[in-house]
């Protein structure tokens, strides 16, 4: 996924996700009583519950570059009234080595919830932005997960044509890639780790020759 930044504006992606199955969004950009938003009316965060959000961004002004700056996960409270947070935005920055163009944004959220005994009202619903800061780059996202603190995750990624395993990502984000020779065979696997990509196996294989 990319966005473009060509002027002096913050430009995001937001996705969406409902703390309860009792509300969801409007075409106009409320929330109203009603079903969840139907892009995530599966998945709903408990408040008081801690979760891993994840992904990985890449800069096109990448050259000599150590950490990206500009492309960030910004993660917003609704209480359910309008598209204005209920509390203050947690913004969180791409870390670690920039792996063949690619650096990871990684943190944990704590999803709050209101205190006993007063009349502050319960959240409903939590966004995650992708949003590109300045001016003059442009950033892609890719594989934006979120998933409970003490739970694990894996993702997989098939080949549409053929249906083969492609990769694997863990609870980490990080993935594991399989690569194929013409007939199917598997003929290496690849890791990636916080310092880089490994081959970590590797298949040779030959067919006699006919006469």
């Amino acid at each position: 996924m990319k966005i473009y930044n060509t002027y002096k504006l913050l430009i995001t992606i937001v996705f969406l996700l409902v703390l309860t199955s009792t509300w969801g969004q409007t075409t106009s950009g409320d929330f109203q009583s009603g079903t969840a938003n139907g892009t995530c009316s599966s998945f709903y965060p408990l408040p008081g519950e801690k979760y891993i959000v994840s992904g990985w961004v890449k800069e096109s002004n990448n050259q000599n570059k150590k950490t990206y700056t500009n492309g960030v996960l910004e993660i917003n409270f609704y209480d359910g009234s309008n598209l204005n947070p209920a509390l203050p935005t947690v913004t969180m920055y791409p870390s670690g080595k920039i792996i063949e163009g690619w650096q990871r944004i990684i943190g944990i959220v704590s999803i709050p919830k209101p205190e006993a005994n007063t009349n502050e009202e319960a959240l409903k619903v939590i966004g995650i932005s992708l949003s590109c800061l300045n001016a003059g780059t442009d950033c892609y996202f890719d594989d934006i997960r979120i998933f409970p603190f003490n739970g694990s995750m894996k993702s997989f990624v098939y080949d549409k044509d053929t249906q083969r395993l492609m990769a694997e990502l863990d609870e980490n984000n990080y993935a594991t890639y399989y690569e194929y020779d013409q007939e199917g065979g598997l003929v290496r696997v690849k890791k990636e780790t916080e310092k880089g990509v490994y081959t970590i196996q590797e298949t040779r294989s030959k067919s006699k020759k006919q006469q």
